[in-house]
């Protein structure tokens, strides 16, 4: 659904709308048709399509990432309106349709797309009348095959090769724990079969006991009770029963720090509960919980899709074997990876090195243990495993921090928990994961409620928490329609438009330039101060801008409406002397600080930069070629380099 956003709900000071510094971030974008090894003598696509030679990926670190789910972006195939398609079913997004509008992401300042996967897939309604269709993506059938619903495998290497002219990076979503739905072993047989995993042996069967096979994977499709048992924690720890409203904790005791624990005595919640009944309390990562047991969630199924057992030599040699004909076939820059903590560490290991390119892992826990041992650096005892993580360690804070959705432990409207593990993740644990600018920041996706949900389309707290994303280290991911604060979790982005003009499309556009111009892609970043409704860190400014202070300090809030806000800076703010600090993303407006306090004028995310007053004059009348301004509304501005 398409929020409707007046430009008074936007706050007096709007951000960025037609952008100079978007054109001189445009005119910085080189235009290339290859890369690295790529640039020697192109082979014919057909060639390229059989994966003859090895592709050198494109570095994708802190890069800013636009997510699209492929079925529901562009375009409606012919015939089919431009409405909400079926749910539950398939909208029929197709790969042509992003290719069609890079234009629009690359507009918005993205420096590359990450898309969910496009291999065949079991299409659905899944037999068991629980799980739905598999038009997401997750549920593979044959792993080298494109699915005809998506397109083809021309055109996924077109839309890598129109990416790479714009000088855009490819991430792509993969699956190594499992494929789609098997409940009997014929499913995984024959010419429609599965592929290249068509025999029982290749999964896991944890305590199948005595069951046959059929028996063992029948579920609810075929008379059963169940998934195959055990199945998966499959949460980050059950919620207390009231919900998401009215209680602030997971179901699970835990140790102090952590969070406190409500009830006292925690209550199994039934089949509401994200772990299985055996792991009453417990989702994947809880290992803090009693009873919590690694190996179901390492060998149990994930609800009916065909767990793979790693450990089986065909198994893993075939998904190597996979992973390198996917990077080099389609030129992928980095890979998205699924539910990484239900396969050995071992394996992902292995994976990582042998495919040679930069993977991102799904993590969805909070304990920070256990999400940083799936990316360790070099002073962790641990052995690498992946290259990178999704900041899920931040995202449970972020989202909550800003939003005020009370869904984990202590960080319900208060800014302060976000602070905290900002500084335990990127300060207090040096070299204890392995790349910070290989965290992907994000603060929703197509797993969760949307941002506008969770915010309930509250503008000022949407854009600060965009602004945190985007100007957090790592790379910045925005979920597709975000633009359009969109509050149904996967609507079909053709419903809306492809519109460059509206206020949140301007908005993302103006803070992926600021990173441009200020180099701010891989440069360090600093909690300067926290609180319940403050967050201030700062970021080194890594190009040649006008500041003479080579660092910009970011300041954020939970506001629920646009008002006045009062920053303590004392401390914080460097000395100005002689200079003067102004805010980059607002035409270089100067904000009152006097006392150790800084006064904005409304609830705006706000980036200052500190300048000499000579240059700080000649930025502020670059901001005003651009038209007439209304009292106290910011207006894009011009920064040279």
């Amino acid at each position: 659904m398409n929020i409707p956003v007046s430009s008074k709900a936007m706050g007096p000071l709007s951000l960025l709308s037609v952008s100079l510094l978007f054109a001189l971030a445009v005119a910085h974008v080189a235009v290339e048709t290859c890369d690295g090894e790529s640039c020697e003598g192109e082979a014919s696509s057909v060639l390229m399509l059989h994966g003859t030679r090895g592709y050198k990926p494109r570095d994708i670190r802190g890069k800013s990432l636009y997510f699209v789910v492929t079925d529901y972006f562009a375009d409606p195939p012919p015939g089919q309106p431009y409405s909400n398609c079926s749910a539950p079913g398939w909208c029929n997004g197709t790969l042509q349709g992003i290719t069609r509008h890079l234009d629009y992401i690359q507009g918005m300042g993205f420096e590359g797309i990450w898309i969910t996967p496009a291999v065949l897939q079991f299409y659905g309604p899944d037999p068991d009348n629980r799980s739905g269709y598999g038009n997401y993506g997750y549920w593979a059938k044959d792993l080298y095959k494109i699915d005809p619903n998506f397109g083809t495998a021309e055109e996924l290497k077109q839309l890598a090769d129109e990416l790479h002219r714009r000088d855009m990076v490819f991430v792509y979503d993969i699956v190594l724990n499992h494929m789609g739905p098997v409940h009997k072993e014929k499913e995984l047989k024959g010419p429609h079969g599965f592929h290249p995993f068509n025999k029982p042996e290749y999964y896991h069967q944890l305590n199948r006991g005595n069951l046959t096979f059929d028996e063992y994977v029948k579920g609810y499709a075929y008379g059963g009770k169940g998934y195959p048992p055990p199945v998966q924690g499959l949460g980050p720890g059950a919620m207390c029963k009231k919900g998401l409203f009215s209680c602030d904790c997971y179901r699970c005791p835990v140790k102090v720090g952590f969070g406190d624990p409500c009830p006292v005595t925690p209550i199994y919640m039934g089949d509401e509960a994200a772990g299985p009944k055996d792991i009453p309390f417990c989702g994947v990562g809880d290992t803090i919980c009693e009873g919590y047991n690694e190996l179901q969630t390492i060998q149990g199924w994930f609800y009916d899709l065909g767990d793979l057992n790693q450990t089986h030599h065909f198994v893993s040699s075939e998904l190597i074997k996979w992973g390198k004909y996917m990077k080099d076939t389609y030129h992928i820059d980095g890979f998205r990876l699924d539910t990484a903590p239900y396969v050995y560490k071992s394996f992902l290991s292995e994976f990582q090195d042998a495919v040679e390119i930069l993977i991102l892992g799904e993590v969805t826990a909070s304990n920070w243990s256990f999400f940083k041992s799936y990316s360790p650096g070099e002073s962790s005892a641990e052995k690498p495993v992946l290259k990178g993580l999704l900041n899920f360690y931040l995202q449970n804070a972020a989202t909550t921090g800003f939003c005020g959705m009370p869904f984990f432990p202590g960080a319900n409207l208060n800014l302060t928990r976000l602070g905290e593990s900002m500084k335990v993740e990127y300060e207090l644990n040096p070299g204890q994961v392995n790349d910070l600018n290989l965290l992907g920041n994000f603060v929703d996706n197509h797993d969760m409620k949307r941002l506008a949900y969770f915010c309930s389309s509250t503008m000022p707290r949407m854009r600060n928490a965009l602004a945190w994303t985007m100007l957090t280290q790592g790379i910045p991911i925005i979920y597709y329609g975000t633009e359009h604060f969109f509050k149904e979790t996967h609507p079909p982005m053709w419903n809306a438009g492809f519109s460059t003009t509206t206020p949140g499309y301007t908005f993302l556009q103006g803070l992926n330039n600021v990173r441009r111009i200020l180099g701010l892609h891989t440069s360090n970043m600093k909690v300067e101060a926290s609180s319940e409704n403050h967050l201030i860190f700062s970021r080194k400014i890594s190009s040649r801008f006008v500041s003479i202070y080579k660092r910009v300090f970011i300041f954020l809030n939970n506001n629920d409406e646009n008002r006045p806000v009062e920053y303590d800076v004392e401390g914080v703010l460097p000395n100005s002397g002689d200079l003067v600090w102004a805010d980059v993303l607002h035409g270089f407006l100067v904000p009152q600080i006097a006392g150790g306090k800084l006064f904005a004028s409304n609830s705006e995310p706000m980036a200052l930069v500190l300048l000499e007053r000579i240059s700080l004059g000649e930025l502020q009348e670059g901001a005003k070629l651009l038209g007439p301004r209304k009292e106290r509304t910011a207006r894009p501005s011009v920064v040279k380099e």
